[in-house]
């Protein structure tokens, strides 16, 4: 016997509702597993960008520690070795001088590149190039670095002096490079000592008068001595004799002396240290405040002088000496640079000077003490590498 119609109807109609919550569940599922692939998207997405900050950062420590070293060895001296070429900056064996571009810097690395801006080491620009761990990232900074001037305003005469010029020793003042070799603001005697001269460019010499324009190329010819005052020496010039000490500084270094001391030299010292402290000095700018008396020092070469020796132009690096007080000298003192005294001077032992020497006060030649100055341009210019080094405004680059 058949089922009642109805019944068969309710058969019917239970596979139609299983099939609808099938196709319920299958939607919410399909729904789950988009939004769990979407989340797990963003979250993989937020973890690539938190590693991507991380390793730009990363880039960017790299870049600015290298720059920091770059600046701090091109500050210190920028041609160890003497070839006139900018060394590399980073010093990876611990001699003193740079012998690479690439270094280490924690889990990242960076590499630097200098370029000579002046051509005489004053003037750099320094990029450094950053990279993450894996060197994915990189980040580059860009600086200009110039060392000021410390001598904007060079002798043009190996011996200046404010006050009077006495030579009860001996002395001898060279200028290959022109006919005036003391010029004083008071009076200048030379004594009675026959090893007392002074020495200008022989007109004889076949190069001359170009010879003056290249340091230490002409000959030279005896000019004054102790009978003879030659149009060399200039003596009581008012110009010269009337300046205040602070005026006189101010004339070679255009600032006051406390200004100057403040920000642009690099070696500060005592009398009771400065000996010890300015010996084999390079490219600095030292001040020594006080009364000091110079014994045995070498200043501004790589290597000690004695005797009558001169120091290889390959190790010549010319420095400035300012003395805030009298000088006295023993021994045999070398200068390489300018020789700068706000007091007098007293020379004694066998004191050479190369480049120039100035003395707001007067200058004497103790019984048995010795001078030497030989004036050169190239030396003095020399010096323009001793200044306070600073990043160039408005330079600093970190795109």
């Amino acid at each position: 016997m058949g089922l009642p119609l109805l019944d068969r109807n309710l058969v019917k109609l239970k596979p139609q509702r299983g099939a609808i919550t099938l196709v319920v569940s299958l939607a919410i599922l399909m729904l789950s597993t988009m939004v769990t692939f979407n989340v797990s998207k963003a979250i993989l997405m937020e973890q690539k960008i938190t590693n991507n900050e991380s390793r730009a950062t990363l880039a960017f420590e790299a870049a600015e520690a290298g720059m920091i070293q770059a600046m701090a060895y091109l500050r210190n001296d920028p041609d160890v070795d003497l070839d006139g070429v900018v060394d590399a900056v980073f010093d990876t064996n611990a001699d003193g001088e740079g012998d690479t571009n690439t270094m280490d810097v924690g889990t990242g690395s960076v590499t630097v590149t200098v370029t000579d801006l002046s051509g005489n080491l004053t003037e750099f620009a320094i990029s450094a190039q950053g990279f993450s761990d894996d060197r994915s990232a990189t980040r580059t900074i860009s600086q200009v670095m110039v060392t000021i001037n410390p001598l904007p305003n060079s002798p043009s005469n190996p011996v200046i002096s404010k006050g009077s010029i006495i030579i009860s020793g001996s002395a001898t003042v060279h200028n290959p490079e022109g006919h005036s070799t003391i010029w004083s603001g008071n009076d200048i005697d030379l004594g009675s000592n026959n090893s007392t001269s002074t020495e200008v460019p022989d007109a004889a010499d076949p190069d001359y008068p170009g010879c003056m324009d290249i340091p230490m190329s002409c000959d030279l010819v005896d000019s004054s001595n102790r009978q003879l005052a030659g149009v060399d020496i200039i003596e009581n010039d008012s110009s010269l004799g009337s300046l205040t000490v602070d005026e006189f500084f101010q004339n070679f270094f255009g600032m006051s002396r406390s200004t100057y001391r403040a920000s642009m030299v690099t070696i500060d010292t005592t009398p009771g240290a400065a000996n010890a402290a300015i010996d084999l000095a390079t490219h600095e700018v030292i001040w020594i405040e006080g009364d000091h008396t110079f014994s045995g020092v070498t200043v501004g070469c790589t290597t000690s002088v004695t005797g009558n020796n001169v120091c290889p132009a390959a190790n010549t690096k010319p420095s400035i000496v300012i003395v805030n007080g009298n000088a006295s000298f023993s021994g045999t003192p070398q200068f390489y640079g300018l020789l700068f005294v706000t007091g007098s001077v007293d020379v004694g032992g066998n004191t050479n000077v190369h480049g120039a020497m100035a003395t707001a006060g007067n200058a004497t030649s103790s019984t048995g003490g010795s001078l030497d100055v030989w004036y050169s341009s190239s030396v003095l210019g020399g010096t323009s590498m001793a200044g306070a080094s600073t990043g160039s405004a408005g330079t600093w680059k970190d795109f």
